[in-house]
């Protein structure tokens, strides 16, 4: 495998690609894909000293300075995809509401969505079979090829420091992780004016991983276990998204979808879907 690693939009990215792709054109599509990630955290970081992303938790935006691709349009798309998962996630995921103290962060949208984009131009680029991990979060595609081999993309366990929970086996879709290890806190519910009390982790795999990554960040920011098992059941049933979750006791559960796209490894802890409601 080619390999290139960076750190960059508060993580560290990584591309792979086969070895049988030219250098010359792995290095090519690589370059683009990390210029335009170093660019989307420029003009979407609240925590960016020349950010145009307004911290005062109005909901503004200063389009005065220099966004290139993401002015206009770019920007206001960006906004509606946090509205949209305001909306869906029943107004629990609100990128102006971080806690005490509200201020404007559309982080947990805009990763998701950076890597997705990132991902279309290393395709574009020539590097049809690839995979992004963006601090966890991973885009994989094959190409167009039926046959290609699916890319294994493992889940972290966060009871277990450095073991895996579950394997993934994606053709082609995303694989995003939200959880209380990775965040270091836990996320705010704004509804409830307090910090979540629901899972630990909570895996989405779908086709896009820009609504997998706000899916999974929606049923963490849940205020219970129940709730969440509740969201994710729906959003299984009506959608292509499926989900793998921790609780705080360590018990894994997955949606009914999930069962032929991940492989446990820890399937001792592992609960039935109609088990381990609170």
């Amino acid at each position: 495998m080619r390999t290139a690693v960076e750190h960059m939009i508060g993580t560290v990215v990584s591309v792979a690609a086969p070895d049988t792709v030219d250098v010359r054109v792995f290095g090519a599509a690589v370059r683009e894909a990390f210029a335009f990630l170093r660019h989307v955290d420029e003009v979407f970081s609240p925590y960016h000293p020349d950010s145009p992303a307004d911290p005062t938790g109005d909901g503004l935006l200063d389009t005065s300075g220099p966004c290139g691709d993401l002015d206009g349009h770019g920007i206001r798309h960006r906004l509606e995809l946090c509205g949209d998962l305001h909306a869906v996630s029943g107004g629990v995921l609100d990128a102006w509401a971080g806690g005490p103290h509200p201020e404007f962060d559309p982080c947990a949208a805009v990763k998701g969505w950076a890597a997705e984009r990132a991902s279309e131009l290393l395709a574009d680029s020539g590097l049809a079979r690839h995979a992004l991990n963006a601090g966890g979060d991973v885009r994989v595609r094959s190409g167009d090829r039926s046959d290609a081999p699916v890319w294994r993309v493992g889940v972290t366990d966060p009871c277990l420091p450095g073991c895996l929970l579950a394997v993934a086996e994606v053709h082609d879709g995303g694989v995003a992780t939200s959880g209380t290890v990775e965040r270091g806190t836990p996320l705010w519910d704004p509804a409830a004016g307090r910090h979540a009390r629901g899972l630990a982790q909570v895996t989405v795999i779908g086709p896009d991983l820009a609504l997998a990554d706000g899916y999974a960040t929606a049923a963490m920011s849940q205020p219970s276990i129940g709730l969440a098992y509740d969201w994710l059941d729906c959003l299984a049933a009506d959608t292509a998204y499926q989900a793998v979750t921790v609780d705080v006791a360590g018990r894994t559960r997955t949606t009914p979808g999930a069962t032929g796209l991940t492989v446990l490894t820890t399937v001792s802890r592992s609960v039935p879907a109609e088990h381990g409601r609170a």
